[in-house]
């Protein structure tokens, strides 16, 4: 048999075309090998090249085993998980839903949210099958240009349809349709990973253009005249984790020390910078950042439970008079009377309804998710899907963190979500989304090799590395 027709052969049994690419190469890259081992005993070229391709063994049989290797997997514990977290959050709304119910007078007010809750987790497992079948190495050499119509896009956007809610432009508004302008915002930091992916390699050089994407979503905010900086500083945070992420890869040929004491310095001046911004603005914001201060002991401020405090201090109530296990009528009565019981302070509820053992399990679980999505990015041999997988699982952790400490009065009072929990259709998409991401990374995890920074060209196609 001809070394064309094994070829042939073998390359038929393998279904993914990418892999199909990449096995074959190494396949026949071992022929040629072994055929020069020949060679260098004595033998000549056709009969050492016929020899080689003889030791292979049989093309179907070995086409076959290589395609149960590089096929697409689903990660099914991860999966799993999901799903439970799902179910358990459906019957956690529920429950929150049916007592809340019991106390209105304004009708099924609550149940209405509940049922939006379904469609969220619904519309949200949807999504996170669409990115799961999408192959995430469409990044590849494109990252830039999809970066650059994301934020313009999302500009325009907010422009042409953004409303403003309680003073704030977080809402764009198309036909019946809605959708959350901080959601969305999320969407970028996994573009960010690919865009440092694709300026690995290319020395110290690019970290201009690093910074320049890195505030470019936090620039595009000025253009809408709503700039949020708890938003700001969430998007930076991410993008600061992934980018130590890819300075301890060596991806750039810099001194570690020096990215990360000058980022960390711009990162504290910045902090300080928001914050002497925010106390001189005569605002509620910034009297409720004073008094959540003061309710860390920094400064004089007086606590006020009645005014800017007053959401501190009830929820304080909440977890006071929250049972160990099972429902504290208190707690849901003062829990009642607090506006987002259902998304931004789900958490309190929780405690009120469900007990601080809930608390607890719901914590564990949301972190653990957290974790999960990391741990499978970084055993990831890709690059790409180490770097893409790491900020979704950065974007869940940092939701998760920031809506249980903000609950617990250990951040100022600001919008956030709990994944998954949160009643809200656009956190759930998006939530969703960078779950399946993470699903997606492992389907291709054996039949997407990594390329050498110099063999991905600017159409985002391959070219073999030697």
């Amino acid at each position: 048999m001809s070394l064309e027709e094994y070829m042939g052969e073998l390359k038929g049994q393998i279904r993914d075309k990418s892999a199909r690419i990449f096995v074959s190469d190494e396949i026949l890259s071992h022929i040629e090998e072994q055929a020069d081992s020949y060679l260098q005993a004595g033998m000549d070229r056709g009969a050492a090249l016929s020899k080689a391709v003889e030791d292979m063994g049989d093309p179907v049989s070995v086409g076959a085993d290589l395609d149960r290797i590089h096929r697409p997997h689903m990660e099914w514990r991860y999966l799993i998980f999901i799903m439970f977290i799902s179910v358990l959050s459906i019957v956690i709304q529920y429950l929150i839903s049916r007592d809340m119910d019991s106390l209105s007078i304004t009708g099924n007010i609550f149940y209405d949210i509940f049922r939006r809750h379904i469609l969220g987790i619904m519309a949200g497992i949807i999504a996170m099958f669409l990115v799961y079948r999408i192959d995430y190495t469409a990044l590849l050499g494109r990252s830039r240009l999809i970066g650059a119509i994301f934020m313009a896009a999302v500009t325009l956007i907010a422009v042409a349809f953004g409303i403003r809610v309680n003073g704030s432009r977080d809402l764009i508004r198309i036909g019946f349709a809605s959708f959350s302008l901080r959601a969305l915002m999320m969407l970028y930091i996994p573009i960010f990973a690919g865009i440092l992916y694709e300026l690995r390699g290319k020395g110290k050089r690019v970290m201009a253009q690093i910074v320049f994407w890195m505030i470019l979503p936090v620039v595009s905010p000025f253009f809408t005249g709503d700039l949020s900086i708890p938003s700001a500083l969430f998007i930076l945070i991410a993008e600061t984790a992934l980018i130590f992420i890819a300075v301890h890869k060596n991806w750039y040929d810099i001194d570690k020390k020096i990215v990360y004491g000058g980022f960390s310095v711009v990162f504290v001046a910045l902090i300080v910078a928001g914050t002497a911004f925010i106390l001189s603005l005569n605002t509620y914001q910034s009297a409720r950042f004073a008094n959540w201060l003061s309710n860390l002991g920094i400064g004089s401020g007086i606590i006020d439970d009645t005014g800017v405090s007053y959401l501190n201090a009830q929820l304080e109530k909440v977890f006071a008079h929250s049972a160990i296990i099972g429902k504290s009528d208190e707690a849901v009565r003062i829990m009642s009377d607090i506006p987002g019981y259902q998304a931004d302070f789900v958490m309190g509820s929780i405690a009120a309804i469900c007990g601080l053992i809930m608390v607890a399990g719901t914590i564990i679980c949301m972190l653990s998710l957290a974790m999960y999505m990391i741990i499978i990015s970084v055993r990831q041999k890709n690059s790409l899907g180490y770097i893409t997988g790491c900020a979704c699982g950065i974007v869940v952790a940092l939701q998760s963190i920031s809506n249980i400490l903000i609950v617990f009065g250990l951040l100022p009072m600001t919008g956030s979500s709990l994944p998954i929990f949160t009643s809200s259709i656009s956190f759930c998409i998006v939530d969703y989304a960078m779950i399946g991401m993470v699903l997606s990374i492992y389907r291709y995890k054996d039949i997407r090799r990594d390329y050498s920074p110099n063999n991905i060209r600017n159409d985002g196609k391959q070219e073999i590395a030697a």
